[in-house]
């Protein structure tokens, strides 16, 4: 019989242990998984409470034959289970392996949970097994697992498409990321450094976006964002933004920057530049319209486009002459209208060019 590879093996460091995972995990992986109930979320593998068995035994499994290798994600000084891991989608003969099946209770997600977890897998796949490449791939939707797979360091290969069911029946396009063992050392370097702070960055040091007006000083970096797989089915590339802006008497443009950073663009239909253009376009003089707004993939989930409608909203109530807010949404999957409604929009019944219109009352 030949030797399982990689061979079971346990990893430790900073207080977290990997062991295999066993049968005798189910109680604590049933406990951690109920910390927020994750397996509500439909982009990622967490089991349903009466399922956890049945995740174990899939997991032994895929071990079995030799296709993967799950760890339950210890927490050493107080012996409790905070989730799972995995090398999986291994491939001996070229001494591939992949690092997936990955989540965690939601009271140590954005600690240094996740990057110890990483770097132990990282570096025994590349250390210790010799692997001259490490794979990751993610739901094209899971947004928070792409930024934290390209904060390892790891490069963006490509998209599969129409790839893997999810667990309600969809089926996802699978975005696939790999890094190089000549790539290592520096990833190595900075998990590190972001070890020595906490393995995250505290919420006190987050930067509150700011709007800046686009000029030819930071065009280039607005024209390079990006947003993402999803978005792009929903808000035109800022260049094509930016040219429809030049044209426009009505628009009023600005970057969002957090700190230097670009990290999105919003364009605003503002009838009291032109109001003769406005009346032509048949928007009321009385309604501040957001055209567009985008934050790049990498950086949303970080509070930047609220960032960007609170300023929106202050700007419209600053006037002293609009009586609302309007912007719309395109109905489908991954829309934001759950966000417009997180600030009081709601929609009003109008639809044009198949976009839903929302309106906040001022």
């Amino acid at each position: 019989m030949t030797a399982q590879w990689p061979p079971a093996v346990i990893l430790e460091r900073n207080g977290i242990r990997l062991e295999p995972l066993a049968l005798a995990h189910e109680a604590g992986l049933r406990e951690a998984a109920a910390d927020g109930e994750l397996w509500n979320l439909r982009v990622t593998s967490v089991p349903e409470p009466e399922k956890t068995r049945a995740y174990i035994e899939q997991a032994l499994k895929q071990c079995e034959e030799g296709n993967r290798l799950a760890f339950a994600v210890i927490d050493v000084d107080r012996n409790v289970v905070l989730g799972s891991t995995s090398y999986h989608d291994i491939i001996e003969p070229v001494k591939r392996v992949e690092i997936g099946y990955t989540w965690y209770r939601k009271s140590v997600q954005r600690s240094h949970v996740n990057t110890t977890c990483k770097l132990m897998l990282m570096q025994h796949a590349f250390e210790t097994l010799g692997c001259p490449v490490v794979g990751w791939r993610t739901d094209i939707f899971n947004f928070a697992s792409q930024r934290a797979i390209e904060k390892l360091g790891a490069k963006r290969d490509g998209v599969i498409r129409h790839h893997a069911l999810r667990r309600d029946g969809s089926v996802r396009d699978t975005v696939m990321y790999s890094m190089l063992a000549t790539e290592w050392p520096e990833a190595k370097a900075k998990l590190g450094a972001r070890l020595a702070t906490g393995g995250y960055e505290p919420a006190t040091q987050r930067v509150t976006a700011r709007l800046v007006e686009v000029s030819a000083d930071n065009f280039v970096a607005l024209h390079r964002l990006n947003a993402g797989a999803v978005g792009i089915n929903m808000v035109a590339p800022n260049a094509a933004s930016v040219a429809q802006g030049l044209m426009s008497p009505n628009a009023w443009m600005r970057g969002v920057f957090a700190g230097d950073v670009a990290v999105g663009f919003v364009m605003l239909f503002d009838p009291t530049l032109d109001p003769a253009n406005a009346e032509k376009e048949a928007l009321p003089i009385d309604s501040l319209y957001v055209w567009r707004l985008m934050i790049d993939f990498k950086h949303q989930g970080r509070g930047y486009g609220e960032d960007v409608l609170n300023a929106v909203i202050a700007e419209a109530r600053s006037r002293g002459v609009f009586k609302r807010v309007t912007l719309s949404y395109v109905p489908s999957e991954g829309n934001a209208k759950l966000f417009y409604e997180k600030f009081g929009f709601r929609e009003t019944g109008n639809v044009d060019d198949g976009e839903i219109e929302m309106a906040l009352a001022l």
